[in-house]
C-alpha cells in the first residue's frame, strides 16, 4: 500500500514539473532585436539604413528603422518589440 502511494505522489511531482515547463515555453516569441527589426524593414523597403532608435508607437515599445530607397526617398518603419509586428510606415 505504501508503495502504491509513494508512486502517486511520484507521479502527481512528476506531472507538476512537467507542467510547469510546459507553462514556461508556452510559446511567446522572444523580443525582437534591433537587428531582426532592421532585416525585416530592408525586406520591405529594400535601400540604406539611415538610422534606427528604440522608440514608443501606439502606445508600444517599437524599434524604429528609417531607411533610404533607391529613389532617394526615406521611410520610417515601426515595429513591436513584443511580437514583431509593423505598427507603422511612413514616407519622409
Amino acid at each position: 500500500m505504501h508503495t502504491a502511494i509513494r508512486l502517486t505522489a511520484a507521479a502527481l511531482a512528476l506531472a507538476v514539473g512537467a507542467g510547469t515547463l510546459f507553462a514556461a515555453g508556452d510559446g511567446a516569441a522572444a523580443p525582437l532585436t534591433m537587428q531582426q527589426a532592421v532585416d525585416k524593414a530592408l525586406a520591405q523597403r529594400p535601400g540604406e539604413v539611415i538610422g534606427t532608435d528604440r522608440d514608443r508607437k501606439h502606445g508600444r515599445d517599437a524599434w524604429e528603422v528609417e531607411i533610404r530607397d533607391d529613389q532617394g526617398q526615406e521611410w520610417e518603419l515601426y515595429y513591436a518589440i513584443d511580437d514583431g509586428s509593423l505598427l507603422y510606415e511612413d514616407r519622409d
